[in-house]
């Protein structure tokens, strides 16, 4: 049991009592954390806490901001080492999700090198990714690709596959793949007995053929309120009014104006009652994690002239978010009340700096400590001291040294060091074709079976065709090249990268003012 007191960012309320100080704001307070990870308390200023927990731990970051961990609710992990990727012979936007696959560059830069990290050594490629998630404040996060079998020790909350202990992983569905009317409508009874489905659905530019997808769905049954629709870009505002049981859209901006040059018509989702979530899509194309995507949300906003305020935007990504995985997980997260999920950010601040422009303004250099079910998982030495962290491995994160929670997964006990991470990332890019030869062998000489706990790990790629690499591997490994491993934070070099190249016409170049 331990407390943090600090300028607490509540976003306790619900929509009824938003525009209340009491709840929109931030006010000095400590949020109480039991044993068992889930939020025991919040008090205001120096009032006491539950008797049981004097004499407890209190770290203390005041000015700084507690707020709800942030919930990245579109993301394809297995691409996150990858730099963004453009064709550069593509002039024109693409015209939806089944377009840029088939661009001469896609495979050879973003399939090819991403199958050989997720086949020989998938377990680093996660503890990579992961990574680059949580220096961002990510607590919670969908998109892990699929593998033969649980993986234990995730750094990171994956929507996907939370299942509180229970063994149900029906709790959340995900498609990345088009459905057909038949899985659909399994889908829509599915969701009628409880679970969550997340559907790519209707990614593209509005009149472009995907659109179907959205009306798919509808015919289907699945407009429910345990409905996620990823992207729904190419849907018209106007379509969103026939989803008469709102459930909720996840809009990625960067992403949306790096392909396709325009985006989801938010404002017609929040008009006809949808729930917005945020979601940072994949390295490829989109920012290195949802912290980032905060800001491309409110430079789109500010560039189509919507009326959407930095308070709107956060929510997005905590209590919003958070209320749409309690209609699956039957929990709250994205809030700080007693009874919700204790996964929380400590953003660095100072007195006085108002609460939601400063989390939409912060880098990766202003988190301070994640908190993922009731345990210090990162932050800084100081903090994750004091908040007895198990023991920690050093990571460095752009001008900081940080401490980071990360175990070896073969015992789930053993700190594992970022440089044996990294070490092993950089062996297979050192020889792709020796290490996937390799980790295929070791894969064909497992004698059990697939499912069980001790067989090695093995991820698919879960986008955009299917589970094997588009267009097939080259015939000859040796073509395989894999870049170089994308930094964690977004520093110069990928700044750089934003400026003269995919649709956003220069939209997105805005980025450097919050980084620069």
């Amino acid at each position: 049991m331990w407390a943090i007191r600090g300028r607490v960012v509540a976003l306790a309320d619900d929509r009824a009592t938003r525009g209340s100080s009491r709840s929109t704001g931030a006010f000095t307070g400590r949020v109480w954390i039991d044993d068992d990870g889930r939020i025991a308390a919040v008090t205001r200023s120096t009032r006491p806490g539950p008797r049981r927990f004097d004499g407890c731990p209190v770290v203390d970051v005041w000015p700084s901001l507690v707020m709800p961990g942030l919930i990245d609710f579109h993301n394809h992990l297995a691409y996150d080492t990858l730099p963004l990727w453009t064709e550069p012979s593509q002039t024109q936007p693409f015209a939806h999700h089944s377009s840029w696959p088939r661009a001469a560059t896609y495979a050879a830069s973003t399939t090819w090198p991403a199958y050989a990290l997720a086949t020989a050594c998938p377990q680093e490629l996660l503890a990579y990714v992961e990574t680059k998630a949580i220096v961002g404040g990510t607590t919670s996060i969908q998109g892990s690709p699929p593998m033969n079998r649980p993986r234990d020790g995730w750094l990171v909350r994956q929507i996907d596959d939370e299942s509180f202990g229970t063994g149900d992983r029906n709790m959340v569905l995900v498609s990345v793949l088009t459905a057909t009317p038949a899985a659909l409508a399994d889908r829509a009874n599915r969701m009628r007995a409880g679970s969550l489905f997340v559907y790519h659905c209707a990614e593209g530019r509005r009149g472009s053929l995907v659109a179907r997808e959205y009306t798919d769905a509808e015919a289907a049954g699945c407009l429910q309120p345990q409905f996620v629709a990823i992207h729904a870009n190419a849907v018209d505002g106007q379509d969103y009014a026939r989803w008469r049981d709102a459930g909720a859209v996840v809009w990625s901006p960067f992403s949306n104006l790096w392909l396709y040059g325009e985006t989801t018509d938010v404002p017609g989702a929040r008009a006809a009652g949808l729930t917005v979530c945020l979601g940072s899509d994949w390295a490829p194309s989109g920012t290195k994690h949802v912290l980032g995507e905060l800001k491309s949300a409110r430079i789109v906003a500010d560039h189509l002239g919507w009326d959407l305020d930095d308070e709107t935007i956060v929510r997005m990504a905590t209590c919003d978010a958070g209320d749409v995985l309690a209609r699956g997980w039957g929990r709250q997260t994205g809030r700080i009340r007693p009874g919700a999920i204790a996964d929380l950010v400590v953003v660095r601040a100072p007195r006085g700096a108002p609460p939601f422009r400063t989390i939409v303004g912060a880098t990766e250099d202003d988190i301070d400590l994640v908190v993922i079910d009731g345990v210090a998982r990162y932050g800084t030495p100081a903090l994750t001291a004091a908040a007895h962290a198990p023991d920690l491995t050093p990571l460095p994160v752009g001008r900081r040294s940080m401490r980071l929670s990360l175990t070896r997964p073969d015992d789930g006990v053993t700190r594992w060091t970022w440089g044996d991470v990294t070490d092993r990332l950089e062996e297979v890019r050192a020889d792709p074709r020796r290490e996937i030869e390799g980790a295929r062998a070791r894969f064909a000489a497992w004698g059990g079976a697939l499912d069980d706990p001790d067989a090695p790990l093995r991820l698919a790629l879960d986008m955009p065709t299917g589970l094997g690499p588009v267009g097939g591997l080259p015939r000859d490994l040796s073509a395989i090249s894999v870049p170089p491993l994308e930094s964690l934070v977004h520093d110069d070099a990928w700044l750089a990268s934003v400026g003269g190249r995919g649709f956003h016409g220069g939209v997105l170049d805005a980025l450097r003012d919050y980084y620069g």
